[in-house]
C-alpha cells in the first residue's frame, strides 16, 4: 500500500513540476515580445502564483485514471498495472506536448490560449498545415517528442521503481477491501476538490486572471486546463454573455441597430447591378496608405478607390475569415466565444444577402475561392447562404500557380474577369462572392517587388492582380451595370500588428459603372452593415437583417463599431473606443460603462438571436 501511495503523490508532483519548471517559462520566454518585452520579478512572482491553481488541476486530472487503475488492481491483481500505467503516461505526455507546442507556437500570432476550436483545423489537414512549410512541421514534431519526453520520462521512471505489479495487495480479507476502497475515497475526493475548486460554483480558467495585462493573465493559466474547459463551452449559445433581463435588453438593443429607413445618400445609379463581393484576406488600414497605412504597398487600391465610395472608418466584425464571411454576407456580428459556421444546421436559417437576391429578385449566384472551401465549413455556408455555384481549387487546372491554401489570386482575379465578360450579354443579374487567399501567411507569392518584407509584398502581389481585374473590366462592356464590392475579412493577425484594438481597420470600397459617383465617407460603420446598406441602395427592405444597418438612411443617428476576439471586444463611438475582456470582466482600455453597457446588449442579444435560429 506504501508504495502505491508513494507512486500516486510522486505521479502528481512531476505532473505539476512540468507546467512549473518547463511549459510556463518555455511559454513567457518565447512570447515575451507580445507582452511588451519586460517582466519583472513580481510578475513573474504573480504569474505562478496565480497559475498554481490551473496547474495543480491538471495534475490532478492527469493522476485520476492511475487512481483507478490501482483501485482496479486492488480487487484484480493478477494482471500487470505497472505496464498498463507506463502506457498511459506515455500517451498523455505525447498529449499534453501537443496542447503545450500548439499554445506556445500560436500565441504569437493569436495571442489567446489554445482552446478547442483547433480540433476543426484538423479536420482539413490542409488548412491545419497550408500556413507552415515541410521543414517547420517536421521541426516543431520533433520539439513535441523532446518535450513529450521531458514529462513522459520521470513518470515511467517512478513507475518502474515503484512497481505497482510487485506490490501487490494479494487476496485481501473483508476488511481490507473496505480499506481500500476508504483510501481510494480519499485520493479521489482531494483530487475533485482540486479540479472543481471549494467555491459553490465550479472554478474556471478566469480564476487565474489578476492583471490588466493580458499577456500576464495567459501565462497564468494552464494551456491543458484551458483547453479541456474549452471543450464544454464552445456550442452553446443560450447561457453565454447572458447579463441582462430580457425586457431590458430589448429596450436598449432596440435603437441600436435600426431595420427601417430612407437612404439619404444615393450611391448607384441602377438598383438591379450585378455584384461581385471581393472578400480580401486580412486586408486592413495598415497596407493603404490613404488610411494612413504604409506608403507604397497597395498603389492600385488607393489609385482605384478615387473613382468610387471608399467607407474610410469601417471596422472588421470579428478576428477570423469564417465570422468575417458570416457578417459581410449575412450581416452577423463575430461571436467571441465560438462560430456560428461551426454549426452547420443553423445556417440554413441565417439571413443571406445571395439567397435574398437570389429568391427575391432571380440573381444568378456563385461563389469562387481559389482553396479548398470544405476547411471550417466554407462550403456549408456557402451553400446555405444563397450560392448556386461553388468554383474552388480542384476546380482549376491542374498546372494552375498554387500556394499551400491553394491557387494564387493572380491567377483567380484573371479567370474572374474573363467570366464577368462572358456574362455581359445576359439578361439575367448576377451575384458573385470571391474570396481571396494570398495574402496569407506563409505570404509566399509569385512577386517579388518588395523584397525585404514577405507580408507587404504578398499584399502588393495580390493589389497588383485587383488593380488588373478592374483595369480590365473597365474596359469591357460589363463594366457598365457592374458593382465591385470590396472590403477585408478582417485585420493581419501577426504578433507586431496584432493588436484587436486597432487591428480591425478595414476598408470598404464600391466600384464599378454602378456607382453613381465618387465620393469619401468617414461615418464609422461596421462590416456587418455592408448586406443592409446594399439592400437600402437597391431600394430593398431589410427589415430581418436585425444586425446589420443601411449606413446612409435617415435612422442611422448612432454610428458605432463593434468588434469581437477571443472571448474579448472592442466598441467604439464618438465618445472613445473601449476594449474589453469578457472572461475576466475587466476593461483593457477605455473603461466607460456605457460604453460596456452597450456592447454587452449586443453580445447577449447576438447569443440569444443564435440560439434560437
Amino acid at each position: 500500500m506504501f508504495h502505491i501511495i508513494l507512486f500516486l503523490v510522486l505521479h502528481f508532483i512531476i505532473c505539476t513540476l512540468f507546467f512549473v519548471v518547463v511549459q510556463r517559462p518555455v511559454f513567457i520566454a518565447y512570447n515575451r515580445r507580445v507582452g511588451g518585452g519586460k517582466i519583472e520579478k513580481s510578475d513573474l512572482r504573480d504569474i505562478y502564483g496565480h497559475g498554481l491553481r490551473t496547474d495543480l488541476k491538471v495534475a490532478s486530472y492527469l493522476t485520476a485514471v492511475p487512481v483507478l487503475m490501482l483501485w482496479a488492481f486492488a480487487h484484480a491483481p493478477h494482471f500487470d498495472v505497472t505496464r498498463w500505467i507506463i502506457l498511459y503516461d506515455e500517451i498523455i505526455s505525447v498529449v499534453v506536448a501537443l496542447i503545450v507546442v500548439a499554445d506556445t507556437v500560436l500565441y504569437r500570432s493569436w495571442q489567446f490560449k489554445i482552446e478547442a476550436s483547433v480540433l476543426h483545423y484538423l479536420r482539413t489537414p490542409q488548412g491545419a498545415f497550408a500556413s507552415v512549410s515541410p521543414a517547420y512541421v517536421l521541426a516543431a514534431l520533433l520539439v513535441v517528442v523532446f518535450v513529450a519526453a521531458l514529462l513522459a520520462f520521470p513518470l515511467v521512471a517512478i513507475a518502474t521503481i515503484c512497481n505497482p505489479t510487485a506490490h501487490a495487495l494479494g487476496v485481501l480479507p473483508w476488511w481490507g477491501h473496505c480499506a481500500v476502497v476508504v483510501v481510494a475515497l480519499v485520493i479521489a475526493a482531494i483530487l475533485f476538490s482540486l479540479i472543481r475548486g471549494l467555491n459553490r460554483r465550479p472554478d474556471t480558467p478566469v480564476n487565474a486572471f489578476y492583471s490588466r495585462n493580458q499577456f500576464f493573465n495567459h501565462s497564468a493559466v494552464n494551456p491543458v486546463y484551458n483547453f479541456i474547459y474549452s471543450l464544454s463551452i464552445k456550442g452553446d449559445f443560450g447561457s453565454q454573455f447572458q447579463e441582462f433581463a430580457p425586457e431590458f435588453c430589448a429596450e436598449k438593443f432596440a435603437p441600436l441597430f435600426p431595420t427601417h429607413g430612407v437612404p439619404q445618400i444615393q450611391l448607384l445609379n441602377t438598383d438591379r447591378p450585378n455584384i461581385v463581393i471581393v472578400v480580401w484576406e486580412s486586408l486592413c488600414s495598415r497596407f493603404i496608405e490613404s488610411l494612413g497605412g504604409k506608403p507604397g504597398v497597395m498603389p492600385h487600391f488607393d489609385r482605384v478607390a478615387k473613382d468610387g465610395v471608399f467607407f474610410t472608418n469601417c471596422y472588421a466584425a470579428s478576428f477570423r475569415t469564417d465570422r468575417g464571411l458570416v457578417a459581410i454576407l449575412s450581416g452577423i456580428l463575430g461571436q467571441p466565444t465560438t462560430s456560428v459556421i461551426l454549426n452547420t444546421s443553423k445556417l440554413p436559417h441565417l439571413t443571406a444577402l445571395p439567397r435574398r437576391l437570389r429568391d427575391d429578385l432571380g440573381y444568378e449566384t456563385m461563389a469562387v475561392h481559389g482553396g479548398n472551401l470544405n476547411i471550417f465549413h466554407k462550403s456549408d455556408y456557402y451553400w446555405a447562404s444563397g450560392h448556386d455555384t461553388l468554383v474552388q481549387q480542384k476546380d482549376f487546372p491542374a498546372d494552375a500557380p498554387t500556394i499551400s491554401w491553394g491557387v494564387h489570386d493572380g491567377y483567380v482575379f484573371d479567370w474572374l474577369a474573363d467570366d464577368i465578360i462572358k456574362k455581359a450579354g445576359s439578361p439575367n443579374r448576377w451575384l458573385t462572392t470571391f474570396q481571396t487567399l494570398s495574402s496569407h501567411e506563409p505570404f509566399r507569392v509569385p512577386y517579388d517587388r518588395i523584397k525585404d518584407n514577405m507580408v507587404d509584398n504578398s499584399f502588393a502581389y495580390v493589389d497588383e492582380a485587383f488593380g488588373r481585374f478592374i483595369d480590365t473590366l473597365k474596359a469591357s462592356p460589363a463594366w457598365k451595370d457592374l458593382l465591385v464590392v470590396v472590403t477585408g475579412d478582417h485585420g493581419v493577425n501577426l504578433e507586431y500588428i496584432g493588436d484587436q484594438a486597432k487591428n480591425p481597420h478595414i476598408p470598404l470600397l464600391l466600384l464599378g459603372g454602378a456607382v453613381k459617383q465618387p465620393m469619401t465617407i468617414d461615418t464609422l460603420i461596421n462590416q456587418s452593415d455592408i448586406a443592409a446598406t446594399l439592400l437600402g441602395q437597391m431600394g430593398l427592405p431589410h427589415d430581418e437583417f436585425i444586425f446589420s444597418r443601411d449606413v446612409t438612411a435617415d435612422t442611422y443617428t448612432y454610428p458605432f463599431a463593434f468588434h469581437t476576439y477571443n472571448n474579448g471586444f472592442v466598441f467604439r463611438d464618438a465618445t472613445g473606443m473601449t476594449h474589453y475582456d469578457n472572461a475576466s470582466q475587466t476593461a483593457i482600455e477605455g473603461d466607460d460603462p456605457k460604453r460596456i453597457e452597450t456592447a454587452k446588449v449586443i453580445l447577449q442579444t447576438l447569443y440569444a438571436y443564435l440560439d434560437k435560429v
